[in-house]
């Protein structure tokens, strides 16, 4: 069986540093999309809640 090497990329936007690092899983139950989309929209809901 082959291991799989991650790749790690840095990207900076504006003021915010991105560290991204990709590796492929066998045993994913969702896709990279998905699973930016649901951190990205957690996120947004937990900023929501402390504001009001």
């Amino acid at each position: 069986m082959q291991e799989n090497t991650p790749v790690v990329i840095t990207k900076i936007i504006g003021d915010t540093v991105y560290i991204i690092e990709n590796a492929i899983s066998e045993n994913a139950k969702e896709t990279a999309y998905e699973k930016v989309k649901r951190l990205i929209l957690n996120d947004t809901d937990i900023l929501q809640r402390k504001a009001s």
